[in-house]
């Protein structure tokens, strides 16, 4: 009886340690940053001209936070921004099937850029290709592939 009592202990403590561990390490996961060698309009230009230079990927828009925040009366904060993209072949080929829709939560995938109070500027992506293997199927196929296109549209224009 002892024994099944110290296994059950030993199980729950691992299960606890498990999760503290997955509680710190997700977000280092799941949001991935790079800092840019240019000016905060450079790098959004140069990821214009990778996006054109990438198959099928578009931009939907780019939001300005800075003026949004701005105009609200909410005050001043540092330039910050998203660059909504969108890859209509892969969009089409997760949203075809009706137990995928519910991806459109996270859709279009989105990169933030932003200056920090030191005046550098970073990028960060969701990385959808981790986020794609939760779901699994065609989700995670075309994840793993729109990640990597994403990835190299950020890197080519973060050091460019």
């Amino acid at each position: 009886m002892i024994a099944i009592g110290t296994a059950l202990l030993w199980i729950v403590m691992g299960m606890v340690l498990m999760g503290i561990i997955v509680w710190r390490v997700m977000p280092r996961l799941m949001l991935i940053q790079h800092k840019s060698t240019r000016s905060y309009d450079e790098t959004i230009s140069l990821i214009g001209e990778a996006v054109k230079k990438t198959q099928d990927w578009k931009i939907l828009g780019i939001t300005d936070y800075q003026k949004t925040i701005r105009e609200s009366g909410y005050g001043e904060i540092s330039r910050i921004g998203s660059i909504a993209l969108c890859n209509p072949r892969y969009s089409s080929r997760i949203l075809a099937e009706d137990g995928n829709k519910k991806v459109t939560a996270f859709m279009p995938v989105e990169v933030g850029i932003y200056e920090d109070k030191s005046k550098r500027v970073w990028l960060s992506e969701l990385n959808v290709g981790l986020l794609g293997k939760m779901f699994g199927g065609t989700i995670a196929e075309v994840m793993g592939h729109a990640g990597k296109d994403i990835k190299n549209i950020i890197v080519t224009s973060a050091h460019k």
